[in-house]
């Protein structure tokens, strides 16, 4: 396993490195190592869909994951008691595709726009590798009541930077959380939806202490200090608020 290799590559790093599974979105992006730069500990991050990223810890291969679905994590706590959960940041999902048929779009749910999708037999790219972002795409496509035609749905096993690429080489549709699209949006051509705000859009983080290797970071993510490293990074690679920040408690 690739993921399983990388860990590896980074553990050499010294005893005292503390290593943090994050999802590929907040990787890719560049979010969570801009807030991962505030803390002085020694830090290195691996990126990895969520289902992966548990397995990860289930094995004890990384100290803290920061991952994005909550029956995944759910099932995760309950059958590792001894770990603890915190919230600690949430962001959006988007729809965006080609612009000409962005344009054509008419609804403002996102289940509707998936509705809408299958409906013109439009091509959109899932990533199909049980991601956070992968589980909310089956939810939104259950949600609209559709299984989407195998024809027009490329499935890429990859990230979501990978995904994006693909989906804009192709003129299809993904679903991507917003600050995966905006840190790759000058090399896209692909635009978002306007979405009405709603929980199908919202895209919680939680952050899980899988050892205590990795107490000083986990603790300190969750802290004021880490709400003010997540304002700061904010700033630094969009200009406002993309991942807001979320309360701290068990």
């Amino acid at each position: 396993m690739a993921l399983l290799a990388a860990v590896a590559l980074v553990a050499c790093g010294g005893r005292d490195r503390v290593i943090v599974g994050a999802g590929t979105s907040i990787v890719d992006s560049g979010f969570i190592g801009s807030v991962a730069a505030d803390y002085t500990g020694n830090v290195s991050i691996v990126g990895g869909a969520t289902a992966e990223l548990l397995e990860l810890a289930a094995s004890g291969s990384v100290s803290v994951a920061i991952v994005h679905d909550e029956v995944q994590e759910l099932a995760y706590m309950a059958a590792h008691p001894d770990a603890a959960r915190r919230a600690v940041f949430a962001s959006r999902f988007l729809v965006v595709g080609p612009p000409d048929l962005v344009a054509s779009v008419s609804s403002s749910t996102a289940a509707d726009v998936f509705a809408e999708i299958a409906a013109n037999d439009w091509t959109f790219v899932t990533r199909d590798d049980n991601s956070g972002t992968h589980v909310r795409e089956l939810a939104l496509w259950d949600l609209a009541g559709i299984s989407p035609a195998a024809e027009s749905y490329v499935a890429t096993g990859q990230g979501m930077g990978f995904t994006l690429q693909v989906a804009d080489q192709r003129g299809a549709f993904t679903l991507v959380e917003e600050g995966a699209y905006l840190a790759a949006r000058d090399t896209l051509s692909l635009e978002p939806i306007r979405l009405a705000p709603s929980d199908d859009v919202l895209n919680p983080y939680s952050a899980i202490l899988v050892d205590e290797a990795g107490r000083a970071f986990f603790e300190w993510l969750t802290s004021p200090a880490g709400a003010a490293a997540v304002v700061k990074a904010n700033d630094a690679l969009f200009g406002g608020v993309v991942y807001q920040p979320a309360g701290f408690s068990d």
